[in-house]
């Protein structure tokens, strides 16, 4: 596949998410499908890392550090899949395993090298955020780990301006760690780059098209509150018993449109695959 970066212009942010939309109704079971297996299998292995840690705890870091490795295959999967769905093709959660079985030519190596650049980056991130914030959230977890709480205690906890800050400063964190790795996973299997190569692709391509994503992320906070107030309406509506219910479908449902419409921003800032 040749990559070549395109110029983007604004209004294409827009577009990524009413194609994302159009193409999750056409599979929205599929899609979903994808996600909550990606979700199974990391809650599997952290269930068995939660075991393991019986005959070491260094196991359940491990494990855990497995899950974080993961998690740029959730983007892969959706782009590959995506592309799969628009060609006609019947979308499974093969696409998780197709990148590893390809011979020909072969990224297992440098696929793999991404994500264990992406677990450190993630790891040193954090950590750097928790010195920034005192460790707020650790000092919350050992608060909640003593025992039983008052919902008055657990609402005071949670509202402390220290933890408002622990939790500004990772999704900071997050934010920054996300820019090189937004493209990579695709760049380096669809692309050929290796992992330095297409981190840095990554970052020019959000960099510029930054007026698409700028509208991108906009358009997305809109779509997210607007599904807040229906949410809303329908807890006044039905009450929080048939209300939490629908709250289930909704929160896969979110995540997967987001997951859809970035084959889209990656095909007009890269080209048609």
């Amino acid at each position: 596949m040749g990559l070549k970066l395109k110029e983007v212009p604004a209004a294409a942010g827009w577009q990524w998410i009413t194609l994302g939309l159009k193409e999750y109704w056409r599979h929205p079971v599929a899609y979903v499908g994808i996600l909550v297996s990606y979700l199974l299998s990391n809650l599997g292995v952290l269930v068995l890392a939660s075991l393991l840690a019986n005959l070491h705890p260094a196991l359940f870091y491990v494990g855990a550090g497995l899950v974080v490795m993961a998690l740029p295959l959730l983007t892969l999967a959706f782009v590959m899949g995506t592309h799969e769905a628009l060609q006609g093709r019947p979308l499974h959660i093969g696409v998780y395993v197709g990148p590893w079985l390809r011979r020909t030519p072969d990224r297992r190596r440098p696929l793999f090298l991404l994500l264990l650049a992406f677990m450190v980056a993630t790891i040193v991130s954090f950590h750097l955020a928790g010195v920034f914030d005192d460790q707020a959230l650790q000092q919350l977890q050992d608060a909640m780990a003593k025992g039983p709480m008052s919902d008055e205690e657990v609402a005071h906890l949670f509202n402390s301006p220290d933890v408002t800050t622990a939790l500004a400063w990772r999704s900071l964190a997050i934010a920054i760690v996300s820019i090189p790795f937004w493209f990579a996973p695709v760049l380096v299997v669809w692309g050929g780059q290796g992992p330095a190569q297409a981190m840095f692709s990554s970052v020019l391509a959000l960099w510029r098209a930054r007026y698409a994503f700028f509208l991108y992320f906009l358009g997305g906070m809109g779509v997210v509150m607007l599904v807040s107030m229906l949410a809303g309406f329908l807890l006044a509506l039905v009450g929080p018993g048939i209300a939490g219910l629908l709250a289930i479908p909704l929160g896969l449902m979110l995540p997967a449109i987001f997951y859809v419409t970035l084959y889209f921003s990656f095909r007009d800032c890269f080209g048609e695959p």
